[in-house]
Protein backbone atom coordinates (compact mmCIF):
# COMPACT_ATOMS: atom_id res chain seq x y z
CA UNK A 1 0.00 0.00 0.00
CA UNK A 2 1.26 3.33 -1.13
CA UNK A 3 1.81 5.80 2.08
CA UNK A 4 1.23 9.17 1.56
CA UNK A 5 2.67 12.27 3.91
CA UNK A 6 0.08 15.38 3.29
CA UNK A 7 1.79 17.68 5.76
CA UNK A 8 2.48 21.38 6.83
CA UNK A 9 5.97 22.64 5.92
CA UNK A 10 7.38 22.93 9.72
CA UNK A 11 8.79 26.43 9.73
CA UNK A 12 6.08 28.71 9.93
CA UNK A 13 7.89 32.15 9.77
CA UNK A 14 6.45 35.16 10.94
CA UNK A 15 5.52 37.67 9.16
CA UNK A 16 6.13 41.27 10.57
CA UNK A 17 6.98 44.77 9.87
CA UNK A 18 10.54 44.87 8.89
CA UNK A 19 11.52 47.25 11.94
CA UNK A 20 10.02 45.57 14.62
CA UNK A 21 11.66 43.55 17.22
CA UNK A 22 10.08 40.25 16.95
CA UNK A 23 11.89 38.80 20.26
CA UNK A 24 9.67 41.38 21.95
CA UNK A 25 6.96 42.58 19.86
CA UNK A 26 5.25 39.18 18.65
CA UNK A 27 3.53 37.15 21.65
CA UNK A 28 2.07 34.06 20.37
CA UNK A 29 -1.10 32.67 21.55
CA UNK A 30 -2.17 30.73 24.63
CA UNK A 31 -2.88 27.34 22.61
CA UNK A 32 0.57 27.57 20.21
CA UNK A 33 2.11 24.82 22.64
CA UNK A 34 4.81 22.60 21.31
CA UNK A 35 8.23 21.32 22.48
CA UNK A 36 8.19 20.38 26.22
CA UNK A 37 12.22 22.03 25.76
CA UNK A 38 13.83 24.82 27.92
CA UNK A 39 15.66 28.09 26.92
CA UNK A 40 18.56 27.83 25.32
CA UNK A 41 20.90 30.68 26.56
CA UNK A 42 23.02 28.45 29.90
CA UNK A 43 26.25 27.04 29.61
CA UNK A 44 24.35 24.31 27.62
CA UNK A 45 23.53 26.16 25.08
CA UNK A 46 24.43 25.58 21.43
CA UNK A 47 25.21 29.27 20.37
CA UNK A 48 26.43 27.49 16.51
CA UNK A 49 21.90 27.70 16.34
CA UNK A 50 21.28 30.74 14.05
CA UNK A 51 17.83 32.82 13.26
CA UNK A 52 17.23 33.09 9.93
CA UNK A 53 15.50 36.31 9.02
CA UNK A 54 14.33 35.65 5.28
CA UNK A 55 12.71 38.42 2.90
CA UNK A 56 13.41 42.16 1.68
CA UNK A 57 11.38 44.93 2.28
CA UNK A 58 9.05 45.28 5.59
CA UNK A 59 8.19 41.84 5.98
CA UNK A 60 10.39 38.42 6.71
CA UNK A 61 9.84 35.27 8.08
CA UNK A 62 11.69 33.12 10.37
CA UNK A 63 14.09 30.15 9.90
CA UNK A 64 16.47 28.29 12.09
CA UNK A 65 19.98 27.31 11.05
CA UNK A 66 22.81 25.59 12.48
CA UNK A 67 26.76 27.17 11.65
CA UNK A 68 28.52 24.08 9.84
CA UNK A 69 31.70 26.87 9.11
CA UNK A 70 32.21 30.10 10.81
CA UNK A 71 30.54 31.17 7.17
CA UNK A 72 28.25 28.64 6.19
CA UNK A 73 24.67 27.73 7.14
CA UNK A 74 22.75 24.95 7.12
CA UNK A 75 18.98 25.18 6.96
CA UNK A 76 15.96 23.54 5.15
CA UNK A 77 15.35 24.23 1.27
CA UNK A 78 12.18 25.36 2.06
CA UNK A 79 13.45 28.27 3.89
CA UNK A 80 15.18 29.80 1.20
CA UNK A 81 13.45 28.60 -2.26
CA UNK A 82 10.35 30.06 -3.59
CA UNK A 83 7.38 28.56 -2.81
CA UNK A 84 4.91 27.56 -5.42
CA UNK A 85 2.36 25.34 -3.58
CA UNK A 86 0.21 25.59 -0.44
CA UNK A 87 0.79 21.69 1.07
CA UNK A 88 3.40 19.16 0.43
CA UNK A 89 2.53 15.44 -0.13
CA UNK A 90 5.06 12.65 -0.09
CA UNK A 91 5.29 8.58 -0.40
CA UNK A 92 7.61 6.57 1.10
CA UNK A 93 10.24 6.61 -1.62
CA UNK A 94 10.97 10.52 -1.22
CA UNK A 95 8.42 11.23 -4.46
CA UNK A 96 6.19 13.94 -3.97
CA UNK A 97 2.49 13.08 -5.07
CA UNK A 98 1.25 16.64 -5.49
CA UNK A 99 3.96 18.48 -8.52
CA UNK A 100 6.50 20.47 -7.94
CA UNK A 101 6.79 21.91 -4.44
CA UNK A 102 9.51 25.45 -5.53
CA UNK A 103 10.87 27.40 -8.16
CA UNK A 104 14.47 28.30 -7.92
CA UNK A 105 16.18 29.87 -5.00
CA UNK A 106 15.42 33.31 -3.37
CA UNK A 107 18.02 36.21 -3.80
CA UNK A 108 21.32 34.99 -1.45
CA UNK A 109 21.25 37.74 0.02
CA UNK A 110 17.36 38.14 1.51
CA UNK A 111 19.03 35.53 4.13
CA UNK A 112 20.08 37.58 7.16
CA UNK A 113 21.55 36.01 10.11
CA UNK A 114 21.26 36.52 13.62
CA UNK A 115 23.22 34.71 16.72
CA UNK A 116 22.49 34.68 20.21
CA UNK A 117 19.23 33.14 22.47
CA UNK A 118 16.93 36.48 22.15
CA UNK A 119 18.08 38.09 18.55
CA UNK A 120 17.10 41.49 17.92
CA UNK A 121 15.51 41.33 14.63
CA UNK A 122 15.31 45.10 14.13
CA UNK A 123 19.13 45.72 14.38
CA UNK A 124 21.90 44.56 11.89
CA UNK A 125 22.73 40.80 11.41
CA UNK A 126 25.92 39.53 11.59
CA UNK A 127 25.50 37.96 8.04
CA UNK A 128 24.25 38.14 4.88
CA UNK A 129 24.11 34.91 2.19
CA UNK A 130 25.86 35.72 -0.46
CA UNK A 131 25.05 31.93 -2.49
CA UNK A 132 22.78 29.53 -1.99
CA UNK A 133 23.71 25.96 -2.50
CA UNK A 134 20.97 23.19 -2.78
CA UNK A 135 19.54 20.36 -4.75
CA UNK A 136 17.98 21.50 -8.38
CA UNK A 137 15.11 19.61 -7.62
CA UNK A 138 11.37 21.35 -7.80
CA UNK A 139 10.47 18.98 -5.18
CA UNK A 140 10.87 19.26 -1.29
CA UNK A 141 10.48 15.00 -0.35
CA UNK A 142 13.76 13.90 0.22
CA UNK A 143 15.97 16.41 -0.40
CA UNK A 144 14.34 19.85 1.93
CA UNK A 145 17.86 20.76 2.50
CA UNK A 146 20.40 23.78 2.05
CA UNK A 147 23.44 25.34 2.71
CA UNK A 148 23.89 29.13 2.25
CA UNK A 149 27.64 30.67 2.00
CA UNK A 150 27.40 33.81 4.45
CA UNK A 151 29.72 37.20 3.05
CA UNK A 152 31.60 37.52 6.03
CA UNK A 153 32.51 34.83 8.87
CA UNK A 154 31.26 34.87 12.39
CA UNK A 155 34.21 34.26 14.35
CA UNK A 156 32.39 34.18 17.64
CA UNK A 157 30.51 30.95 17.30
CA UNK A 158 32.20 27.65 16.76
CA UNK A 159 31.23 25.51 14.17
CA UNK A 160 29.21 22.20 14.58
CA UNK A 161 30.40 18.88 12.99
CA UNK A 162 28.71 17.27 10.48
CA UNK A 163 27.47 13.39 9.50
CA UNK A 164 27.80 12.80 6.11
CA UNK A 165 28.46 9.38 6.35
CA UNK A 166 26.50 6.85 8.01
CA UNK A 167 22.56 7.53 8.54
CA UNK A 168 20.73 7.46 11.29
CA UNK A 169 19.11 4.49 12.93
CA UNK A 170 15.89 4.34 15.14
CA UNK A 171 16.78 4.81 19.06
CA UNK A 172 19.22 7.04 18.32
CA UNK A 173 18.47 10.23 20.38
CA UNK A 174 19.22 14.34 19.43
CA UNK A 175 18.64 17.71 20.45
CA UNK A 176 16.33 19.85 18.62
CA UNK A 177 17.26 23.38 19.04
CA UNK A 178 15.12 26.01 16.83
CA UNK A 179 13.23 29.55 17.11
CA UNK A 180 10.09 28.56 16.84
CA UNK A 181 6.73 28.66 18.50
CA UNK A 182 7.42 27.10 21.59
CA UNK A 183 5.16 25.52 24.99
CA UNK A 184 7.45 28.34 27.44
CA UNK A 185 5.24 31.20 26.98
CA UNK A 186 8.72 32.84 25.43
CA UNK A 187 8.18 35.20 22.17
CA UNK A 188 8.74 34.13 18.56
CA UNK A 189 12.48 34.21 17.81
CA UNK A 190 13.70 33.02 21.39
CA UNK A 191 16.12 30.20 21.12
CA UNK A 192 15.23 26.76 22.80
CA UNK A 193 16.01 23.28 22.83
CA UNK A 194 15.02 20.09 23.85
CA UNK A 195 16.82 17.28 24.75
CA UNK A 196 16.53 13.19 24.64
CA UNK A 197 14.46 13.42 21.29
CA UNK A 198 14.34 9.88 19.93
CA UNK A 199 14.32 8.97 16.29
CA UNK A 200 11.00 7.08 15.93
CA UNK A 201 12.00 5.70 12.31
CA UNK A 202 13.91 6.55 9.46
CA UNK A 203 13.28 6.04 5.99
CA UNK A 204 12.44 4.58 3.19
CA UNK A 205 9.17 3.52 4.23
CA UNK A 206 5.91 4.09 6.43
CA UNK A 207 6.45 4.34 10.06
CA UNK A 208 3.85 2.55 12.68
CA UNK A 209 2.24 6.63 12.74
CA UNK A 210 1.71 6.08 9.04
CA UNK A 211 4.00 9.12 8.29
CA UNK A 212 5.41 8.41 4.41
CA UNK A 213 9.44 8.92 5.25
CA UNK A 214 11.71 9.04 2.11
CA UNK A 215 15.46 7.66 1.98
CA UNK A 216 16.57 10.95 3.68
CA UNK A 217 14.19 11.25 5.90
CA UNK A 218 12.93 10.38 9.48
CA UNK A 219 10.99 10.79 12.12
CA UNK A 220 10.70 12.06 16.03
CA UNK A 221 8.10 13.00 18.46
CA UNK A 222 6.86 16.40 19.93
CA UNK A 223 9.49 18.34 19.78
CA UNK A 224 9.39 21.08 16.53
CA UNK A 225 7.04 23.48 15.46
CA UNK A 226 6.40 26.63 13.28
CA UNK A 227 9.86 28.72 13.31
CA UNK A 228 12.01 25.63 13.73
CA UNK A 229 12.30 24.88 10.32
CA UNK A 230 15.89 24.46 9.26
CA UNK A 231 17.47 23.65 12.57
CA UNK A 232 19.60 20.85 13.79
CA UNK A 233 18.58 17.53 14.73
CA UNK A 234 22.22 17.32 17.22
CA UNK A 235 22.82 13.81 18.11
CA UNK A 236 23.49 13.45 21.73
CA UNK A 237 25.97 10.84 21.53
CA UNK A 238 28.94 12.53 19.11
CA UNK A 239 27.31 16.57 19.23
CA UNK A 240 26.63 16.61 15.09
CA UNK A 241 24.39 17.58 13.14
CA UNK A 242 22.63 14.51 11.16
CA UNK A 243 19.23 16.20 10.23
CA UNK A 244 17.81 19.30 9.45
CA UNK A 245 13.66 20.11 10.56
CA UNK A 246 11.53 19.69 7.39
CA UNK A 247 8.29 19.02 7.88
CA UNK A 248 5.31 18.02 10.39
CA UNK A 249 1.87 18.05 11.61
CA UNK A 250 0.75 19.73 14.82
CA UNK A 251 3.00 20.87 17.19
CA UNK A 252 1.78 18.71 20.06
CA UNK A 253 1.68 15.54 18.15
CA UNK A 254 4.16 12.92 19.51
CA UNK A 255 4.76 11.88 16.12
CA UNK A 256 5.03 13.06 12.26
CA UNK A 257 8.07 15.33 12.94
CA UNK A 258 9.99 14.96 9.99
CA UNK A 259 13.94 15.81 9.70
CA UNK A 260 15.72 15.39 6.17
CA UNK A 261 19.50 14.14 6.94
CA UNK A 262 22.55 14.88 5.90
CA UNK A 263 24.04 11.92 5.25
CA UNK A 264 24.26 11.06 1.92
CA UNK A 265 24.76 14.96 0.32
CA UNK A 266 28.35 14.89 0.34
CA UNK A 267 28.49 16.67 -2.98
CA UNK A 268 25.98 19.33 -2.13
CA UNK A 269 28.65 20.16 1.05
CA UNK A 270 31.77 20.10 -1.31
CA UNK A 271 29.67 22.67 -3.60
CA UNK A 272 28.84 24.88 -1.07
CA UNK A 273 32.52 24.84 0.54
CA UNK A 274 33.84 25.28 -2.32
CA UNK A 275 32.47 28.54 -2.85
CA UNK A 276 33.24 29.54 1.15
CA UNK A 277 36.83 27.92 1.53
CA UNK A 278 37.85 25.38 4.17
CA UNK A 279 35.61 22.00 4.28
CA UNK A 280 32.82 21.04 7.40
CA UNK A 281 33.89 19.35 10.52
CA UNK A 282 33.10 15.54 9.74
CA UNK A 283 31.44 13.97 12.57
CA UNK A 284 34.17 11.02 12.33
CA UNK A 285 37.02 13.43 12.49
CA UNK A 286 38.48 12.41 9.33
CA UNK A 287 38.37 13.34 5.86
CA UNK A 288 35.13 13.78 3.44
CA UNK A 289 35.01 10.37 1.61
CA UNK A 290 35.76 10.29 -2.17
CA UNK A 291 32.56 7.51 -3.00
CA UNK A 292 31.42 9.21 -5.80
CA UNK A 293 27.61 10.47 -7.15
CA UNK A 294 26.06 13.18 -9.16
CA UNK A 295 26.71 16.64 -8.55
CA UNK A 296 23.80 18.00 -5.64
CA UNK A 297 22.13 14.72 -5.80
CA UNK A 298 21.76 11.97 -2.48
CA UNK A 299 24.06 9.19 -1.84
CA UNK A 300 21.82 6.60 -1.08
CA UNK A 301 23.83 4.35 -0.43
CA UNK A 302 25.09 5.95 2.98
CA UNK A 303 21.57 5.85 4.63
CA UNK A 304 20.66 3.07 7.69
CA UNK A 305 18.82 -0.06 6.67
CA UNK A 306 15.31 1.13 6.07
CA UNK A 307 13.65 -2.19 7.02
CA UNK A 308 14.82 -0.77 11.07
CA UNK A 309 13.02 2.13 10.99
CA UNK A 310 9.63 0.66 12.62
CA UNK A 311 11.26 -0.93 15.61
CA UNK A 312 11.09 2.12 17.94
CA UNK A 313 7.83 3.97 16.65
CA UNK A 314 5.46 4.09 19.31
CA UNK A 315 1.89 5.73 17.83
CA UNK A 316 -0.61 4.16 15.66
CA UNK A 317 -2.10 7.52 14.55
CA UNK A 318 -2.20 8.93 11.18
CA UNK A 319 -0.12 11.65 9.18
CA UNK A 320 -2.09 15.65 10.27
CA UNK A 321 -2.91 17.67 7.11
CA UNK A 322 -2.14 20.64 7.17
CA UNK A 323 -2.06 23.65 4.28
CA UNK A 324 1.29 25.15 3.65
CA UNK A 325 1.49 29.24 3.11
CA UNK A 326 3.65 31.57 1.70
CA UNK A 327 7.25 32.88 2.85
CA UNK A 328 9.90 31.53 4.19
CA UNK A 329 8.80 28.63 6.25
CA UNK A 330 6.35 26.19 4.38
CA UNK A 331 3.03 25.62 5.64
CA UNK A 332 0.51 26.89 8.74
CA UNK A 333 -0.34 24.64 11.35
CA UNK A 334 -3.58 25.87 13.28
CA UNK A 335 -1.41 27.00 16.20
CA UNK A 336 0.30 29.53 13.64
CA UNK A 337 -2.94 30.22 12.22
CA UNK A 338 -4.10 32.19 15.62
CA UNK A 339 -1.28 35.04 15.23
CA UNK A 340 0.90 34.45 12.13
CA UNK A 341 0.52 34.73 8.49
CA UNK A 342 2.79 32.10 7.12
CA UNK A 343 4.95 32.00 3.92
CA UNK A 344 6.44 28.53 3.07
CA UNK A 345 6.80 26.04 5.87
CA UNK A 346 8.72 23.04 6.34
CA UNK A 347 9.07 20.98 9.83
CA UNK A 348 7.27 19.16 12.35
Amino acid sequence: MLGLALIGISGCAAEVDGNADLATEVTLGSETKIFGGETDDDPRAVSSVVALKVGTGGVFELCSGALVAPNVVLTARHCVANSITTSVSCDQKGNSTNGSHVSGDLPADAVAVYTGAAPRFNEQPKALGTAIVAPSSEFLCDSDIALVVLDKAIADVEPLAVRLGAGVSPGETIRSVGYGQNDQKKPLGTRLRKSGVAVLAMGSGVSQSRTALGPHEFEVGRSICQGDSGGPAISEDTGAVIGVVSRGGDCEEDFGHIYTTTAGWRELFDDAFALAGGAPIVESGQPIGTESGPRAKPDRTALADPEARSEACSTTHGPVPAPLGGGASVGLLLACALVLRCRRRAAG
